[in-house]
């Protein structure tokens, strides 16, 4: 005797499923016309969704399909990628597990929007709701599978007449919420059947599939992030400036960066190699010594004698890579000993060059900015410079600094969107040795360490990863930083001065910066001027580049010719003073004669002008 699920997984022969239907039809009928209480016959979730149902004013008699347009539905298609591919091989094996059956095996997002439908076409045509596009919340087509399991979160069945909409009376459906990898509903898989079709193993199936699903997605999000992270740091590998290498026990080269490659004058632009270094490197490098002597060497000065004919004088450090009790390769960096001693120096002589008297402001709106930035140099607050590119953030911020009590200290900038992701934690608050491949042995000061007295000038702080905001905060709160692998804080006193061209404002109501960061950082806030509302200052600007210019270029170019001068109002300066500072060195690199003309501007110049003039004209 066939058997089927009808409630609370009890198993009745088909007489008593019958009348079990009937019952729950009986029940439905005195509650949409008499309302009438449903008894404890029906479950307690399907009397709760008829309710809803009908606060919802859904007419359980004349029930239309309710869709969404194709450009709704292509945005969640994009949305739902990763689910709707992971879900497409189990909703295939499902669908023929209960084949002709009159199955139909749906994938809806949270919004209860189907995404994804297999079955057979005459069955899917029956149900309108069966169809893409569809949307099955409970608020529109009342208790159903997708809808409801989507607003409790949890496995259900739907018999018959538990369907608040009469022309779903003769279905049997079965949904179970799928979920991400933090446990945030995504939507649920869903069968359909004909009620007189149903099978008792159907609920479960759904469940199990479902489940699979999950796991799917958490895999399928674990190798994207794998493969995105081994992307980064390559791209991290790539763009340290020192050159790195790393060798096996045997000296054969694994991975190179482009660095190293640059200073061994290898002509293979390949960080895979696999090639003996000693094909490079005819001498300075002794592996089997280092192998012998168990040590690592570190920042030693080397002359070494490239199989180019080249000399490479650097600073080389060769670090042991152990596995248990053997060596099984090394890691070799390089440095240039000139960029050593120029790092060096500039990090003794981390100091401010401007001073309020160097900017160059005839305007009222300009020395307004001055005034206040004067006030903000008296101040031990932080400080916030807004403005768009080229207005000259970092010569107010170093201004500020030289005016402060913090003047013979260290100034330190750093600009936040040139700095790779991965690199920029260690950048600002250092880290220690070992803490990665390739990292100092005695560990790496960062720059907050570095400016301990002074200021630090994070320009572009808008470009800041959030996980960094966060370290950054944490720093602000408690003025000590944890080095990167470090266990113990360090005590700062650093001054920040940010900067930005962007809208923090609006990139906290995107998310995307910290609130609390931005109040920390907004104390002082200074914000200067584009070019074109300062146009008052741009006769001085223009005959001051062009004095600087003269002396840098060994010219004698007077000035700009009159009309050109005209022309110059016209422009509206995207770039700034240092575009106005671009513009007048390639003028004068080309200029031969004794005053600037048309000729000597660039094209895209002129352009810009014409047209404005021509909009001016036609106002």
């Amino acid at each position: 005797m066939v058997k089927y699920l009808v409630r609370d997984f009890i198993e009745l022969d088909i007489y008593m499923f019958n009348e079990a239907i009937d019952n729950i039809y009986h029940e439905w009928e005195e509650f949409v016309h008499k309302d009438i209480k449903p008894s404890e016959r029906i479950k307690d979730f399907i009397i709760k969704s008829w309710i809803r149902s009908v606060d919802n004013n859904v007419d359980p008699q004349h029930n239309e399909a309710i869709y969404i347009s194709e450009e709704k539905f292509i945005t969640k298609i994009k949305e739902s990628s990763d689910f709707i591919r992971s879900a497409v091989p189990y909703m295939r094996n499902l669908y023929n597990s209960f084949k002709g059956a009159g199955c139909t095996v749906i994938v809806a997002d949270k919004s209860c929007c189907v995404l994804e439908v297999i079955g057979d076409k005459e069955d899917i045509k029956k149900i309108k709701a069966h169809n893409k596009r569809a949307l099955c919340k409970e608020e529109y087509i009342g208790t159903n599978a997708i809808g409801t399991t989507i607003y409790l979160d949890k496995a259900i069945q739907i018999l018959g007449p538990e369907h608040f909409a009469l022309e779903n009376h003769n279905l049997s459906c079965s949904a179970c919420p799928v979920h991400d990898r933090e446990g945030n509903l995504i939507g649920c898989l869903s069968i359909s059947c004909i009620l007189e079709d149903a099978n008792p193993h159907i609920l479960s199936m759904v469940t199990a599939a479902a489940g699979a699903i999950e796991r799917q997605i958490i895999i399928e999000k674990e190798l994207k992030e794998k493969q995105n992270l081994i992307i980064q740091r390559e791209k991290a590998f790539q763009s340290i400036s020192e050159g790195i290498i790393i060798l096996d026990i045997n000296g054969k080269m694994m991975s190179i960066n482009e660095k190293a490659i640059e200073l061994l004058d290898i002509n293979i632009r390949n960080s895979y190699i696999k090639d003996d270094i000693r094909n490079y490197i005819k001498y300075g490098i002794d592996l089997e010594q280092i192998i012998n002597s168990k040590k690592d060497i570190v920042n030693k000065e080397k002359k070494l004698r490239l199989n180019s004919g080249k000399i490479l004088n650097c600073i080389l450090s060769i670090s042991l890579i152990w596995d248990e009790k053997d060596i099984n390769g090394f890691v070799v960096i390089l440095k240039e000993d000139q960029e050593v001693h120029n790092l060096v120096n500039k990090m003794i002589g981390s100091t401010a060059r401007y001073k309020f008297e160097d900017i160059i402001a005839e305007s009222k709106i300009m020395k307004s900015t001055i005034d206040i930035a004067k006030i903000a140099s008296g101040s031990f607050s932080n400080v916030l410079i807004l403005g768009e590119s080229g207005t000259g953030k970092e010569l107010v911020a170093q201004s500020i600094h030289n005016a402060s009590k913090r003047k013979n200290k260290p100034f330190i900038a750093i600009n936040c969107g040139s700095i790779p992701r991965g690199l920029i934690e260690s950048e600002l608050f250092g880290y220690e040795g070992g803490s990665f491949t390739g990292s100092k042995k005695e560990g790496n000061p960062g720059k907050f360490e570095l400016a301990n007295g002074g200021t630090i000038f994070l320009d572009e702080i808008g470009d800041m990863p959030l996980e960094v905001q966060a370290s950054l905060l944490r720093v602000l709160q408690s003025k000590e930083v944890y080095r990167v692998g470090g266990k113990h804080p360090k005590k700062v006193d650093v001054r920040i001065i940010a900067a930005t061209h962007r809208n923090l404002e609006n990139m906290v109501l995107e998310n995307s910066f910290r609130l609390d960061l931005y109040y920390r950082l907004n104390v002082l806030t200074i914000y200067i001027p584009p070019l074109r509302e300062r146009r008052e200052d741009i006769e001085i600007l223009i005959r001051c580049f062009i004095e600087d210019f003269n002396k840098k270029l060994n010219k004698r170019v007077k000035g700009l010719d009159k009309e050109i001068r005209n022309l110059l109002d016209f422009y509206e300066w995207p770039g700034n003073v240092r575009e106005l500072s671009n513009v007048l060195e390639r003028a004068m690199n080309i200029c031969q004669e004794d005053y600037i003309k048309n000729k000597h501007l660039s094209q895209k110049i002129l352009s810009s002008i014409n047209m404005k003039k021509m909009i001016m004209k036609a106002l």
